[in-house]
């Protein structure tokens, strides 16, 4: 072989080597996070212990007016099928107007969080729903305007994007609250179910499509090159 030769084949050689490692360069940056469910309630067992992850739920509701009805699939996760659903009552003479239900989790490594449910309202029921957050589970704030509950659950869950409030990042004290208003029956109510408190975590992640694109075209490459390779040396 010629001196030409074994500097040409050297050069492949050298080029060969690197490339994996340039599309391993490529592809760690792209990669992008997936969105993960910290705590699911669904109700089905008729009490208010998280279903799946972590979290405590609590209210300050009159516990005869905390009951339990059918429920919904919308917004249900994790192969969680319609059950039951968290029912709140207005209580007699509507003592329960301004008191709520509170959520307590830990967003440590999770950023981006959102709090979602399905939910419906008699006609007596809570009409004007208030949803808060808290930094230190002790002083909540109100995040956007009051909502009213639909007739019936319908297919789309209410959503609160919280993205925007970064102390709710990476935070072991996070907390929500719904403060209810409107009642005008004891026997009005609001239903939740399949209430969802979700959050991007920081662990997981899947890479871009333009990342795929590369592997696949850097792959493609590799091999031709190995094949000229092989031949030059021939």
């Amino acid at each position: 072989m010629s001196t030409q030769a074994k500097l040409h084949l050297i050069r492949h050689s050298t080029l060969t080597l690197r490339f994996p490692f340039l599309l391993l360069l490529l592809i760690f940056p792209m990669q992008r996070a997936l969105a993960d469910e910290i705590a699911i309630w669904n109700f089905n067992d008729s009490d208010l212990l998280v279903d799946h992850g972590a979290g405590n739920l609590n209210t300050n509701f009159n516990l005869v007016n905390v009951l339990f009805a059918a429920g919904t699939a919308t917004n249900a996760r994790q192969g969680d099928l319609a059950g039951q659903a968290l029912s709140i009552q207005g209580g007699t003479g509507n003592a329960n107007n301004g008191r709520n239900i509170t959520i307590s989790v830990s967003t440590l490594s999770f950023s981006g969080i959102s709090v979602s449910f399905a939910t419906q309202g008699s006609g007596t029921g809570f009409n004007s729903n208030q949803l808060q957050y808290s930094l230190d589970g002790v002083t909540f704030v109100d995040f956007g305007a009051p909502y009213t509950p639909a007739a019936t659950f319908g297919a789309v869950p209410i959503v609160f994007d919280l993205s925007s409030i970064s102390g709710l990042n990476n935070n072991p004290d996070a907390a929500f609250r719904i403060v209810f208003n409107g009642a005008t029956s004891a026997t009005g109510n609001n239903r939740i179910d399949n209430l969802v408190v979700q959050g991007t975590s920081s662990s997981t992640t899947v890479p871009e499509p333009a990342a795929m694109f590369l592997l696949g075209s850097g792959l493609t490459s590799l091999v031709a090159l190995i094949r000229r390779r092989r031949t030059e040396s021939k």
